[in-house]
């Protein structure tokens, strides 16, 4: 441990960046490989500062990270591991607390971040003074082929602007998760924004083939059965949506058979 210390990744390529990346969120829930230009393109959707993210060295090598983005006065911990040799040593803790204490020099007021319930970490987070705000669900690459016993009505949804979308995303009084603000979504490329003729309900999508989903909400039963059965009746199309809120989508959701693949809780933390 006397080789060990912990600064900033301001100065880290990318090449090295993503073999720490890849080293260590080895044994994780999920695979979270990535290759060098992937892992840039994350960088710039997440707007991570590396000059605010710190790291843990022992010598020269990278063996546990926290990467923070920024938005105003808040923060967001976009991933945040520790290489497996290193695991079960105390480092984790100590790592969140000196991003925390960077956070709140730079002047930051809230810190959040997201995590699996059944990962260990949500323990450490808590030690550290993050509070669980509310749950987020996870649909990953679900087809309507595996719901065969079931029809959906494909409603008409009106293509919009992106601007119109947000606009009527803020009126519905929508509390979309980090990575479904509008600052977050707006750095995608050639979206399709979607919303029903009520304007109560709207999806927005990564492209003309309306994949991937990036973005539904509703602010009524009624609009959230327009809005998802419409996108289930694609057959070939596959669904998958991240960090959903419990509201009126996940209501319709459950209601069809439609369980999350993965729930993870935000959490929050005041530095104020």
């Amino acid at each position: 441990m006397s080789n060990i210390r912990v600064t900033t990744l301001e100065h880290i390529s990318r090449e090295d960046l993503t073999d720490s990346w890849n080293r260590c969120w080895q044994g994780y829930y999920y695979n979270m490989t990535y290759m060098p230009d992937h892992l840039r393109v994350w960088l710039y959707l997440s707007q991570v500062s590396l000059q605010h993210s710190c790291a843990i060295y022992d010598e020269d090598k990278v063996v546990g990270f926290s990467l923070l983005s920024m938005d105003r006065s808040d923060g967001w911990v976009a991933g945040t591991c520790i290489d497996p040799d290193f695991r079960r040593q105390g480092l984790f803790a100590s790592l969140m607390r000196t991003q925390l204490n960077l956070a709140t020099r730079i002047g930051l007021r809230h810190v959040y971040l997201e995590v699996l319930e059944q990962n260990h970490a949500l323990k450490v987070y808590q030690s550290v003074g993050f509070t669980i705000t509310r749950p987020l669900n996870i649909y990953r690459a679900e087809k309507v082929r595996n719901f065969s016993d079931r029809s959906f009505e494909a409603y008409f949804l009106e293509p919009i602007s992106v601007e119109q979308y947000f606009e009527s995303r803020r009126s519905s009084f929508f509390q979309p998760s980090w990575q479904r603000r509008e600052e977050y979504l707006r750095r995608y490329r050639n979206c399709l924004a979607v919303m029903n003729l009520a304007g109560t309900a709207g999806a927005l999508f990564a492209g003309e083939n309306n994949v991937p989903l990036l973005d539904v909400w509703s602010a009524t039963a009624a609009g959230a059965e327009e809005v998802i059965s419409t996108v289930l009746s694609q057959v070939n199309t596959p669904f998958s949506l991240t960090n959903q809120p419990e509201d009126w989508i996940v209501a319709y959701l459950s209601a069809q058979g439609i369980r999350p693949s993965a729930k993870q809780f935000e959490m929050c933390v005041s530095l104020t």
